[in-house]
């Protein structure tokens, strides 16, 4: 079966009762403790606070909670379907209020919005996602997480009819020259993909970015909101794990899958880091002046 946003999951997924034959289980957890942990006071009486919820344990937010960290901010991450905190201070549940975070980023995971019957967890983070945008602050939502924004303004999402797959290039619109995010962004971009869904934009989104056969790429609603379908945050470990979970789901030899994906990861990577890493400072620079403008 198709899988309708991002990979799978690393772990087991309580909803579905199937077990992830990836070998890393190990060394996922191994990075969310040692990167999601608070180790400092810096970090501690940090002047901004930025919560990450991650829906699927095999998609962890990479690139973007390295560049929140780089900054000196603090990140609290929840990962909300299994009900666990990596923040001493929070539960693991979606929180009811945006009060004490200056920013919100939702990340991908392997569930639809289409099966919410199956995932209690959206709702709550749907609307939390509204909440924040109530209270003008910023929100990012990747993939599963770009999907959940759009429907969260009105949008509808759907099945895509097809899987969109690999690194493929971005086809940016006029609108993202001026954007805040996206400005100076390189043409064609080669970005990382995996989805089934899609979404129609609401009323109020203003698209940035599109490709053939999956129009909605990237948009914004307002000035706080932004919906990006593709996984910039990836780091090469998930990538490579991402290719067995793939040659899978299709019931292939993963070798082949791994290999294409070390030479997509040879040429593509680093750029696709290094637009994650800007795009994920500008988006806290926004954070801090909707924060000191309050």
């Amino acid at each position: 079966m198709v899988r309708r946003c991002i990979a799978s999951s690393l772990l087991n997924d309580p909803h579905k009762g199937k077990v992830s034959s990836c070998c890393c289980r190990t060394q996922c957890w191994k990075f969310i403790k040692e990167r999601l942990s608070i180790k400092t006071l810096a970090k501690e009486t940090s002047p901004m606070r930025i919560l990450f919820l991650m829906n699927d344990e095999g998609s962890p937010p990479g690139v973007l909670l390295e560049e929140t960290e780089a900054q000196g901010y603090r990140p609290s991450v929840l990962v909300p379907y299994k009900n666990i905190s990596h923040d001493p201070d929070l539960p693991g549940a979606v929180p009811t209020t945006p009060d004490g975070f200056d920013g919100l980023v939702v990340l991908g995971g392997a569930m639809s919005i289409l099966d919410e019957a199956d995932h209690p967890f959206i709702d709550p983070t749907r609307q939390l996602m509204r909440s924040f945008d109530a209270a003008d602050k910023p929100v990012m939502g990747v993939c599963f997480g770009a999907q959940l924004m759009a429907d969260a303004h009105g949008g509808r999402v759907k099945p895509l009819g097809h899987t969109e797959w690999g690194f493929l290039p971005q086809s940016w619109l006029p609108a993202a020259q001026d954007d805040a995010l996206l400005a100076g962004s390189p043409p064609n971009l080669p970005l990382m993909q995996w989805h089934g869904d899609t979404f129609d934009l609401p009323s109020n989104a203003l698209p940035l970015s599109t490709r053939p056969g999956c129009a909605g790429q990237a948009f914004r609603i307002g000035d706080f909101n932004w919906g990006l379908q593709f996984h910039l945050e990836l780091d090469q470990p998930t990538l490579l794990n991402w290719a067995r979970l793939h040659a899978e789901e299709l019931k292939e030899d993963p070798a082949p899958h791994v290999a294409q994906m070390e030479r997509d990861i040879a040429a593509y990577h680093k750029p696709q880091a290094d637009f994650a890493r800007t795009v994920m400072s500008r988006w806290l620079d926004v954070c801090l002046n909707a924060k000191t403008g309050r």
